[in-house]
């Protein structure tokens, strides 16, 4: 009997495991930036170069609210880094004239005279909580925003939790040189 619910657990355990709502890939489809399409209303773009893995979303129109987090198993996150607007701008969009206006602490978005986007501290951050985790909150408007962060030798998968307005949504994340995406999120990444 004790045999038979032990092989009960493990049946159960692969279950859940092969019907788990993660999209599962390995890291070296997420080498090479992916194409950034001009023009598209809103994506998360995820890819490796080298040591550095780094993510952007992008919008278009209206405020949207990029949530989530990366979470690193079996090691530690380093070198968190936002980007610098102005600098990513230039590259993805070249001729572009800015229309950032930018506030206290460098984070307050203002367009053609509207009231500032972001209103307190925690509507728009990136941030670790530990070391295995980073976690983000931004408003964006017409406009790319994401960050930077490298992971250690004992990282054996990332874990990426993406939402836009608070939902998960497939099919507007890209990822590697091949914009590949994914069938489901939260996307997990096998380092190792």
């Amino acid at each position: 009997m004790t045999r038979l619910i032990k092989l009960g657990v493990v049946f159960l355990s692969f279950i859940l495991l092969v019907s788990s709502p993660s999209a599962l890939a390995q890291a070296d489809k997420f080498d090479g930036r992916p194409a950034f399409a001009d023009g598209i209303d809103l994506a998360y773009y995820i890819w490796r170069e080298g040591d550095k893995w780094l993510v952007r979303w992008t919008t278009q129109g209206p405020n949207r609210k990029f949530t989530g987090s990366v979470v690193a198993e079996g090691g530690e996150l380093h070198d968190l880094k936002r980007i610098d607007l102005d600098e990513e701008r230039r590259v993805l969009y070249p001729g572009r004239a800015p229309h950032v206006a930018v506030g206290p602490r460098g984070r307050v978005y203002r367009q053609g005279g509207r009231a500032p986007v972001v209103v307190e501290r925690k509507q728009d951050r990136i941030e670790k909580d530990g070391d295995h985790r980073i976690v983000f909150a931004a408003i964006t408007s017409n406009d790319i925003d994401g960050f930077n962060f490298k992971v250690d030798k004992k990282v054996t998968a990332l874990r990426f939790v993406l939402e836009i307005n608070g939902r998960q949504m497939p099919q507007r994340v890209e990822f590697g040189k091949d914009n590949q995406k994914p069938s489901s999120l939260p996307l997990v990444v096998r380092i190792q």
